[in-house]
């Protein structure tokens, strides 16, 4: 049998493709306080029903952490991009490792832009990065 995953299910167009692809055991979806958590919900709740996989939504308000686009606030003074909230995805990697944890499962899946060098999670030398089949 195959690794029992859980998918972090932004409801963006590179979750819902690794969602699509890899039919994970459990799809997790964080409102970290950011301003299009509203969407992201519907659009990730939309999905796991279409594919009838499991979903599970988790409320995390990080608002105060966050700065720029994300956050609804100017960016940060070091910030490379004007969206970039300060280790956003190794929060919600955390979050979701623990509830796999929980569950039972064997790997954490994140959908990162291959391209994008302004973010270090989305870079193949991340940690524990490797890419989706």
């Amino acid at each position: 049998m195959g690794l029992e995953r859980l998918l972090l299910l932004s409801g963006g167009m590179d979750s819902i493709a690794l969602a699509w692809a890899l039919r994970p055991k459990l799809c997790l979806t964080i409102d970290y306080g950011q301003l299009a958590a509203p969407g992201e919900t519907r659009a990730a709740a939309a999905t796991c029903t279409e594919l009838g996989l499991r979903h599970r939504m988790l409320r995390v308000d990080c608002s105060a952490l966050g700065s720029g686009d994300m956050a609804g606030t100017p960016p940060s003074s070091i910030a490379p991009v004007t969206e970039w909230w300060p280790f956003r995805n190794q929060l919600l990697i955390t979050m979701g490792a623990a509830l796999a944890v929980k569950e039972g499962l064997d790997a954490v899946v994140i959908g990162t832009v291959a391209n994008d060098q302004s973010h270090a999670d989305g870079r193949m030398d991340f940690p524990g990065a490797e890419r989706a089949p």
